[in-house]
């Protein structure tokens, strides 16, 4: 044999070791220890699980907030009409307020008659859509998310920080405050 010839065997043998080498790597690449691959498969499950219950609560909160922003939209619809209302309801309280004598027409005392059934109506409107008066009492003591302490006087009737007088009531919408009352308050 030529030494051409020897050298070609033995870049032959040299490949045909290459070859089974990879193929003994590629042999032991599939065979995965069984072990190894449910801890990965139980791993991945565990992931999948995680993902699966994060995205179901924020589906839940967002239904949740998506009810409460459609319940406080129904709640308080009525919200700008009926700080209109009030100012009806103040004006209305004052004319019923007005004393008619005895000796006046019966047209003058009518309309005072009139004016006062109005007021009960629109005081039933008022209940039947929770929008109700705050008028704090005489000793009543000062509630700032309710009454607007308009000033502050000396008084040896009442103690210190209780409302003297109202000057205009308040209301409320539900649990929403309309407009609070407006209070002198002893020192």
């Amino acid at each position: 044999m030529t030494e051409q010839e020897n050298q070609d065997l033995s870049e032959e043998n040299q490949v045909d070791i290459v070859d089974v080498e990879a193929e003994e790597a590629i042999d032991a690449e599939e065979q995965i220890d069984p072990a190894s691959e449910l801890e990965a498969a139980q791993a991945e499950i565990a992931q999948l699980k995680d993902a699966y219950l994060r995205a179901k609560a924020e589906e839940d909160n967002v239904r949740r907030r998506a009810e409460k922003e459609v319940a406080n939209s129904r709640k308080f619809a009525v919200e700008g009409f009926a700080k209109e209302m009030v100012n009806v309801f103040d004006s209305l309280k004052l004319a019923a307020a007005v004393e008619v004598a005895d000796d006046a027409d019966d047209a003058v005392k009518s309309i005072h008659e009139g004016v006062g059934i109005t007021l009960k109506q629109l005081q039933s409107g008022f209940a039947k859509y929770a929008l109700t008066e705050i008028a704090p009492e005489v000793g009543d003591k000062l509630d700032p998310n309710l009454h607007q302490a308009m000033t502050m006087v000396e008084s040896e009737d009442v103690d210190s920080g209780c409302v003297i007088n109202v000057i205009q009531a308040g209301f409320q919408l539900h649990d929403r405050l309309l407009r609070p009352a407006m209070v002198v308050v002893a020192k």
